[in-house]
């Protein structure tokens, strides 16, 4: 009987399906500007015509690229090799070969189009790459599961010669395994997921609409470069009336910017992060959550690299705390590198702890804490946009003299209040098994690191540091860097022995 999945097979054959909505979203993203253009302008006569014939040979041409993409669309596992093998490309053939000790984690992802055919989009991350390595878009549930089963014994070095078994025993002992391994979920409820959204950094969602204005106005402005030249000469003058007869309207539209930030925000959460259930077993941590993209994740102690820690005043007086988990990947993309888990009570992140560390991470340890020098380095690069502005003011005056006034003075205010708290809070305390950074900015923030996983120490000088006998620290990690700067140079002590125990342990890092 031959192995599971040895023979090269395709996916689903919704997976066509997907692929046209996925190519189609992708041409009206990058048009949907001119198509507004046509739809304002409202063409009549043969200008019609030929846009619908133009819309009806793209849907063609992107039906006909669908299916010979799925066609094209080559999946199996090469046991002899021990490798998971891909092929796809419909211009040209593209072979993707991934070793099984390269593979990372096994991840399940399902959109609303998927949730619907009721198949998974099964996506295989390897360390260190750029992006995803192989995302096969349609997979069945009872193949999904079976293929991560798979490779992450295959991974771990497990057995390779075992034979495809019975579909109802797999589900069967799938279900039974996982019951009797479970050890604790935690469930993220609704008025949580709320609170969370409602106390969260709100700053992230005026980025958001100020990304969004601005790229609607870059965007329409290629074609209605007369509109849209006096629609900014009416709002200018109007807001430089305004500002100056009025501080109410300026409040007004800073509350309203502020209500929909925060409306934005917790949108965002809630669509993220919907249904978010977290599960221990006996040997990961299984991870479900996602309302417009249901994700499935399992991490593996080992596999964790760095463990974030993050709440805020609000959240602390809720008891809500988010857990970031770092796994490794590349310099270029380390976004995709950590997974994010919100809302989750103090016991269950001290239960997180326990699981991944088996030794305390509150262990005792010697701290250290910044130079003075760290926080005027601070000040300094905060007090260079002001001196910039403060120059254009001084030579072009684009904006009334006490307002850049008003605007600095609370800009540097807030600045080195925030500035001050960091450098105050921040710590960074080696023991024996764990280097442990906080700090406190609005969100208290406190990072652990086991020392064995470190990949390397950087240790800089820079000239104005030896006087004071200060060095910069770095700690390199394979999911990212833990830097301290300004520390005295006792901390070299400490790290001779961190150097140490990563010589010294036989431990896999991942």
């Amino acid at each position: 009987m031959s192995k599971a999945f040895s023979i090269p097979q395709r996916q689903s054959a919704v997976g066509i399906l997907l692929i046209f909505t996925s190519t189609l979203y992708k041409f009206i993203r990058g048009f949907w500007a001119a198509l507004a253009y046509f739809v304002l302008k409202r063409p009549e006569g043969d200008i019609l015509l030929y846009i619908i014939l133009g819309v009806s040979v793209l849907f063609v041409l992107v039906a006909i690229y669908s299916y010979f993409d799925y066609r094209k669309f080559l999946f199996h596992i090469d046991y002899e090799a021990e490798e998971f093998i891909l092929k796809k490309g419909v211009f040209s053939s593209d072979f993707v070969s991934i070793p099984f000790d390269k593979i990372q984690q096994v991840n399940f992802k399902r959109g609303i189009l998927q949730r619907v055919a009721g198949v998974y989009s099964l996506v295989i991350d390897t360390a260190g790459s750029k992006q995803k390595e192989v995302e096969i878009k349609a997979v069945n549930t009872e193949d999904a599961n079976q293929i991560a089963d798979i490779l992450n014994s295959l991974k771990e070095g497990g057995n390779a010669d075992a034979e495809i078994l019975d579909e109802t025993q797999i589900n069967t002992e799938a279900k039974t395994e996982k019951f009797q391994e479970e050890k604790w979920t935690y469930r993220l409820s609704l008025a949580t997921l709320i609170k969370t959204g409602l106390s969260s950094n709100f700053f992230r969602g005026f980025g958001l609409i100020f990304v969004f204005i601005s790229t609607i106005f870059n965007e329409l402005n290629q074609f209605f470069k007369e509109e849209t030249s006096e629609w900014e000469s009416q709002f200018t003058e109007d807001i430089g009336g305004v500002a100056t007869e009025s501080i109410l309207f300026i409040s007004g539209l800073i509350f309203l910017l502020l209500a929909l930030s925060i409306f934005i925000t917790t949108a965002e959460v809630f669509i993220k992060y919907f249904n978010l259930n977290l599960t221990q077993t006996k040997s990961s941590l299984d991870l479900q959550m996602g309302l417009r993209t249901n994700t499935r994740v399992s991490l593996k102690p080992i596999r964790v690299q760095i463990l974030k820690i993050v709440t805020n005043p609000i959240q602390r007086r809720l008891n809500l705390y988010k857990a970031g988990l770092w796994v490794a990947s590349s310099e270029e993309n380390d976004k995709k590198s950590v997974i994010q888990i919100p809302g989750l009570e103090k016991d269950t992140i001290q239960k997180i702890k326990s699981f991944l560390y088996q030794s305390s991470e509150t262990e005792s340890g010697t701290i250290f804490k910044p130079h003075w020098v760290e926080l005027s380095r601070r000040l300094i690069i905060g007090a260079i946009p002001v001196i910039a502005t403060g120059i254009l003011q001084y030579f072009i005056n684009f904006i009334e003299f006490q307002w850049w006034i008003l605007v600095a003075s609370a800009y540097l205010l807030i600045y080195a209040i925030f500035q001050f708290r960091i450098y105050y809070s921040l710590s960074l305390k080696i023991g024996e098994e764990f280097i442990t950074k906080s700090y406190l900015a609005w969100d208290e923030t406190i990072e652990i690191v086991e020392i064995y996983k470190l990949q390397g120490i950087s240790v800089k000088q820079p000239l104005w540091y030896k006087k004071r006998n200060l060095v910069h620290v770095v700690f390199h990690n394979a999911a990212g860097d833990i830097t301290f700067r300004a520390v005295d140079k006792a901390v070299l002590d400490k790290m001779n022995y961190c150097l140490y125990a990563i010589e010294r342990t036989n431990d896999a890092w991942m």
